[in-house]
């Protein structure tokens, strides 16, 4: 059961003195105005849900039970019943309500009625409360109170937790009325930026844990794969902190960038990819440990702070963080996974995304599909709005195997949507592809990649600007900024997507080779003339610098190493040098012999190439050799890559001076184990066994007796450490994603769609 409606309201007087919003709440939609009910029952009327009473309509006329204490202490049990009309500026009658007396008679009847609540978005004239309640009271309710449209706004006037929790009245008010000055601008630049992201929004439980989070600590981290919908909660999350009396909101992608905000102040600040966009960037965590002092003391001050990030990034970060400086990272209750997601909150999210903006006869199709796809556990908040857009399905094949590839791979989907664009179109999509980071400055100007779009796609760059204009809210975005609007892409897969079609062209590698993320051109492209034999893209010499610059500003990682080390030709590497002296420094300090496979792949290529000085190669192989022969590492005398680094005199030499080290008297070798000493002590004596069979297949020696003797001696020995090792530590701390509240259960996601082509 559940009321809906709405009352145009004038702006006027409160008894706080504030001025009340003029909300049109018909416009919330049935599903938002329960939300806002149950909100209101829980926030305003303290009586939090406990039940939710399925209809067969979807839960649009909704009913929730709960319990609540009055004011002598006495526990009573209570109805809310909400009623959602869709005419503006409706006024509720009891006419309305005939089908809920008889429903509200059998509550009462089981007891569950002793307090009746009618929550309705419409009007509610006083000789209209009077009937309802006596005709409730007459069927056996003890107590019945309505609450209409002008009571509702009034509290989401005065209460910022209630317009938090939901959010979408952000988008059918006037913010001026309780936003002012600088927090007013940003809060209608975070509305804008949303677009019609606001009007299909589901309040998740996952948002109602960051809402709670935030509130409660002043802290929260939304992990999520792309396209989970981190950056909607956490823009959501922005805007209802400016509500509640942050000074104003700052977004940032490093902590380099932290010298943007003003700690000391009521702020809110959005870290957007905290340790890293797409891997686990370790020198950017350092720099937070670093900073996680003054994030405690902000926090303390009144500011909030929200951390977004990928799932497995954060797994990889936790081991790093220095907790002792900022111990609500150790909180559960401050991680949030938005991709937790029940069958009726995905469910919900595709009635609203459908129903907004396709036509009928397109909603009539989807709608037999549209269940299946809601319990899919592929589905992404993205699939919904993908589904909704007219220009996504335009040339879609509506079949369920369609639809099934459609969810389980949206990549590759949005590939095919952008390669049927037309060329102006595609001309506005590589124009942002190559601004990906910043955007494109609104209105376009000219610049060296427009002039390069324009020249490899063909297209006029007042066509272009045509299109980017025809795309916005679907592909595209215009964002307002400080210095100016600027066109974004509606979503950060289009980028991917967009790397993907041009990578099949070898005539737009050009724009793929500025255009495309950095990591990923360190794992699909070479710099050589065997790329395609190896199934690489091949960057040709003339784009050469182009490259080389994007790659200035590249944290020497694993992808990079690898990159230069696997798949770059001399003439790409030396000029890589040139413009990163950086890497032959590292190269002078790195022990060779420690590296991980990028590492060492970049330090084989070096000295292959004849491009590492001489004295830091000679270093590296006196360093191997000394590492080797005094800790039992046979892994150099069989490592391809280290071979590269010495000449085949040194070679021969360290491999005799191992020999003799460790082969030429193998029954004392047992007996050399005990200048040895190691935490794992059975892990030591392991390695050396291992070490020792591989020194002895390298040398091509034949197992004999005293080969056998001096394994079966190493394996006694470990057994026998084993059996003193006391049992391991189990309460090692492993923080969980937050607890969720209990979704209120309905009929199945599948009634909800039974209008959704209406």
């Amino acid at each position: 059961m559940q009321f809906w409606q709405i009352d145009l309201i004038r702006p006027k007087t409160s008894k706080t003195g504030c001025g009340i919003m003029s909300y049109d709440l018909s416009a919330l939609g049935w599903k938002a105005f329960q939300d806002l009910a149950a909100a209101v029952a829980a926030e305003i009327l303290k009586r939090p849900v406990q039940t939710f009473l399925g209809s067969n309509d979807g839960g649009r006329d909704a009913a929730f039970l709960g319990r609540w204490e009055d004011s002598d202490g006495a526990t009573s049990k209570s109805t809310i019943q909400c009623k959602f009309l869709g005419k503006p500026g409706a006024n509720l009658a009891l006419s309305d309500l005939k089908d809920e007396l008889p429903k509200a008679e059998k509550l009462a009847a089981d007891g569950l009625a002793e307090d009746y609540i009618i929550l309705t978005n419409a009007g509610v004239s006083g000789d209209a409360d009077a009937q309802i309640c006596a005709a409730f009271e007459g069927a056996g309710v003890k107590r019945c109170r309505t609450f209409g449209g002008t009571w509702i706004i009034q509290q989401l006037t005065e209460n910022p937790k209630l317009r938090m929790l939901v959010p979408r009245v952000y988008g059918i008010g006037d913010l001026s009325h309780i936003i002012t000055g600088h927090g007013y601008k940003q809060a209608k630049a975070i509305l804008e930026s949303m677009g019609s992201d606001l009007s299909c929004f589901v309040p998740t439980d996952a948002y109602r844990s960051a809402v709670k989070a935030l509130q409660e600590h002043g802290f929260v981290i939304l992990l999520g794969d792309p396209a989970s919908g981190k950056s909607t909660i956490a823009a959501i999350l922005a805007l209802g902190a400016i509500d509640d009396g942050c000074l104003g909101a700052l977004k940032i992608n490093s902590p380099d960038q932290l010298n943007l905000w003003h700690p000391g102040e009521r702020q809110f600040l959005w870290v957007d990819d905290a340790f890293g966009p797409n891997h686990f960037d370790a020198s950017r965590m350092s720099r937070w440990n670093a900073e996680l002092g003054t994030l405690r003391a902000a926090v303390e001050g009144g500011a909030r702070i929200v951390f977004t990030s990928r799932n497995y990034i954060w797994e990889a970060a936790k081991p790093h963080l220095k907790t002792s400086s900022f111990s609500l990272l150790k909180e559960s209750q401050v991680v949030v996974n938005v991709h937790a997601l029940s069958d009726e909150e995905r469910a919900q999210m595709l009635y609203n995304h459908v129903r907004r903006a396709q036509p009928q006869q397109i909603r009539h199709r989807l709608k037999p599909f549209l269940p299946a796809i809601a319990v899919s556990k592929a589905f992404l908040p993205e699939t919904a709005r993908r589904l909704g857009d007219p220009l996504f399905t335009k040339n879609l094949i509506i079949g369920e195997e369609r639809l099934t590839r459609l969810v389980e791979h949206p990549v590759e989907f949005l590939t095919e949507v952008l390669a049927q664009l037309d060329d102006a179109s595609r001309a506005a999509v590589a124009l942002i592809f190559l601004n990906s980071q910043a955007g494109v400055p609104s209105p376009i100007t000219a610049s060296p990649a427009l002039e390069m779009v324009t020249r490899l796609v063909g297209v006029k760059p007042a066509d272009l600007a045509r299109a980017m204009q025809h795309l916005n809210d679907s592909l595209t975005r215009l964002i307002s900024e400080d210095d100016g609007n600027r066109w974004v892409f509606r979503h950060p897969t289009i980028t991917d997507a967009f790397a993907t079609l041009v990578a099949a062209s070898p005539e737009l590698v050009e724009l793929y080779a500025h255009g495309a993320k950095l990591d990923r051109l360190l794992g699909e492209v070479a710099c050589n003339s065997k790329a395609a034999e190896d199934g690489r893209i091949r960057v040709p010499p003339a784009l050469y610098p182009g490259l080389i610059e994007r790659l200035k500003a590249s944290p020497l990682d694993e992808s990079l190493k690898s990159f230069l080390g696997a798949r770059c030709e001399r003439a790409f590497l030396a000029m890589v040098l040139e413009a990163r002296p950086d890497i032959l420094e590292w190269a002078a300090r790195a022990p060779a012999s420690g590296q991980a496979l990028g590492g060492k792949l970049l330090i084989a290529a070096l000295a292959s190439w004849g491009l590492l000085p001489e004295e830091v190669r000679q270093k590296m192989v006196a360093d191997i050799r000394e590492q080797s022969i005094t800790w039992l590492d046979a892994k150099p005398l069989t490592d391809t890559l280290l071979r590269q680094i010495f000449k085949d005199a040194e070679f021969a030499d360290y491999a005799e001076a191992f020999r003799k080290e460790w082969l030429s008297d193998i029954p004392s070798v047992f007996g050399e184990f005990s200048r040895f000493s190691s935490e794992d002590a059975p892990g030591m004596y392991k390695e050396f066994k291992e070490n020792l069979k591989v020194a002895q297949a390298y040398f091509e020696l034949k197992s004999d007796d005293s080969f056998d003797e001096l394994y079966a001696e190493i394996d006694v020995h470990i057994e026998e450490l084993e059996s003193l090792q006391s049992a391991p530590d189990s309460s090692a701390w492993s923080p969980t994603s937050m607890e969720k509240s209990a979704v209120l259960p309905s009929d199945g996601p599948g009634l909800i769609f039974h209008d959704v082509d209406g």
